[in-house]
């Protein structure tokens, strides 16, 4: 009996090895059916540095063996060259392996999901589903699947962005016209108009000598713009009085500085008369500043006066006190003689001129204002080399000659001047602004977004290259945020390309300048939206501007669809 139980026990075992052999012969050979692989996109993408290879799995009903286990493994092949992702296992119900279990009786699913990070030679690249089959415990045994292409790669669109950061130009200090002013005063006698040149104020040093350089003012022969006459009553006598009395000085004045134009026989500019009354605010102010030990004291009384009358009747008790008090009241008696001229300046063509022929004839301020007299690069890059020669301890010049150098895309002189700029005047924004540019083309983003924010904070507007890093990092709605103020430029439409805002993104690149990178991303919508036309001319278009762009082009996954064609193969031939 007992030998025929081991019997029997021999036949089963060997009969459930032969149908589980069956049965994952079964899955080996149905494999191209039973399990299906679908790309979340193809061709990949690099978004911010990173690609997600994401793939969704599907098991047919009645495929997946109780007992078998299945590994999956994604593999990125590129130039001679692979990345293994991670391994995903699928097993039956039967099993205890560790892994997605797949019921034989129900279709099932799985998700192979993988960041892998971006390097330039994984352009030209193809995503490649490996696996093996075992029954569970016999892994050594197992049966190598054959590999499935599952998704091309690698579309770099979003980093196809344009070196068209804002550089950062010291504005000149120049000033096309420049008013230079000369003031004299006319003194005159308590409750007199007259004019009295032997009046002691009238006599004195300093008073002589303001006439006598408001003389010479007039007769410079400088373009003259205006006078004026102001002329006031000191504030002890009642205030019509006061107001009449500063009219009839006015008159004084008025007259006196009409007589001195015709005695030296220059024109009279435009002339403004103004009696002022009382000079109140004169005397407060002289009182404050005085020697007097008991100022505050006379300033708390008279300003506690709210009548006017009460206010000038105390100044007056105040003279009959302080003998210090007349001596103020004195030079408020007066008539303000003031004549305004336009400073001699040169033409903007001398200055121009000057700039190239013979810089050193100019002064700083006259040599930055040249150069936004043209728009050539090279002569404004002249200009400013000029200026860190002749001023080589001011900033601005190296800095304003590394802005138009980074503009020519001259990118180590550039970093060389600011250098020099930055010792000069260190954590200047425009500076910082411009050290940033340079950071951001060398790829250091991190460096060009603390500089950015560097140069913000003290109010340089960094909006624009803080977006075409927000661009390259994947944030694409922060770098329209960023661009709001822009519009018509290439790095905007390539956001609202990222954005998938496809209308808008055309919609810009139609008003923006026309260049290669406008005409090839024209291109890349065209071929995304299957339209061959557009795609050809645009491409054309594109290598017309920058040949480079036809190896681009020819390897670009924006076009693998068609590679095939004859035409596309005419265009990037």
């Amino acid at each position: 009996m007992k030998n025929i139980n081991f019997k029997l026990l021999a036949i089963v075992l060997i009969s459930a090895g032969l149908f589980a052999s069956c049965g994952l012969n079964r899955m080996v050979n149905n494999y191209d059916e039973g399990i299906r692989y679908t790309p979340e996109t193809n061709p990949l993408e690099n978004h911010g540095g990173q690609v997600a290879a994401n793939v969704q799995g599907a098991v047919d009903e009645g495929y997946f063996h109780r007992n078998a286990v299945v590994e999956i493994t994604p593999v990125l092949k590129y130039e001679g060259n692979e990345k293994e992702l991670s391994t995903v296992v699928l097993r039956g119900s039967n099993t205890t392996t560790a892994g997605n279990m797949i019921s034989r009786d129900q279709q099932g699913s799985f998700s192979l999901n993988n960041v892998i990070s971006f390097e330039p030679e994984m352009l030209a690249s193809e995503l490649y589903i490996r696996a093996k089959l075992y029954r569970e415990g016999r892994e050594e045994r197992a049966t190598i699947l054959p590999e499935r292409k599952v998704a091309d790669g690698i579309i770099n669109t979003s980093q196809f962005i344009k070196n068209d950061h804002l550089v950062s130009i010291v504005p000149h200090r120049y000033e096309k016209e420049v008013i230079v002013s000369k003031t004299a005063n006319v003194y005159f006698a308590y409750m007199r108009h007259n004019l009295n040149w032997r009046l002691d104020l009238n006599r004195a040093e300093e008073a002589r000598a303001r006439i006598s350089e408001l003389t010479e003012f007039i007769e410079r022969g400088w373009e003259l713009k205006a006078v004026e006459v102001d002329a006031w009553a000191s504030p002890e006598g009642e205030i019509a009085f006061n107001m009449e009395l500063s009219e009839n000085r006015a008159e004084t004045g008025e007259r006196y500085i009409k007589n001195l134009f015709r005695q030296k026989d220059v024109e009279m500019p435009e002339l403004t008369v103004a009696a002022k009354g009382e000079d109140f605010d004169g005397f407060m102010t002289k009182l404050n500043t005085s020697d007097l030990p008991d100022k505050q004291t006379i300033a708390n009384v008279i300003n506690s006066q709210i009548a006017p009358a009460e206010r000038e009747r105390r100044i007056k008790d105040m003279t009959l006190i302080y003998a210090e008090i007349e001596k103020i009241l004195e030079p408020l008696r007066r008539a303000e003689i003031t004549v305004h001229a336009y400073e001699p300046k040169r033409t903007d063509e001398e200055i121009a001129n000057l700039a190239v022929s013979n810089p050193a004839e100019l002064d700083q301020d006259e040599l930055h204002f040249a150069a936004t007299l043209t728009d050539n690069k090279q002569t404004q890059l002249a200009i400013y080399r000029s200026a860190t020669e002749l001023f080589p301890n001011s900033y601005e010049g190296f800095n304003n000659a590394a802005a138009i150098l980074l503009e020519m895309n001259e990118v180590e002189q550039a970093a060389s001047y600011l250098e020099r700029a930055n010792q000069l005047a260190p954590g200047n924004g425009h500076v910082q602004n411009n050290l940033g540019v340079v950071a951001a083309w060398q790829y250091d983003d991190e460096s060009a977004k603390s500089l950015f924010q560097s140069a913000r904070a003290q109010g340089i507007d960094v909006n624009y290259n803080i977006g075409v890093l927000q661009i390259r990092s994947g944030d694409y709605n922060d770098a329209l945020r960023s661009f709001s103020d822009h519009t018509c430029r290439y790095n905007l439409a390539l956001a609202q390309l990222m954005s998938e805002n496809q209308s808008a993104a055309i919609n810009t690149l139609n008003c923006a300048p026309a260049c290669g990178q406008v005409a090839y991303l024209k291109a890349v919508i065209a071929a995304r939206n299957n339209d061959a036309t557009a795609l050809y001319n645009n491409l054309r278009n594109a290598i017309e501007f920058n040949a480079n762009l036809k190896n681009m082009a020819a390897n670009d996954r924006e076009f693998i669809q068609f590679f095939g064609q004859s035409e596309f193969q005419d265009v990037v031939r």
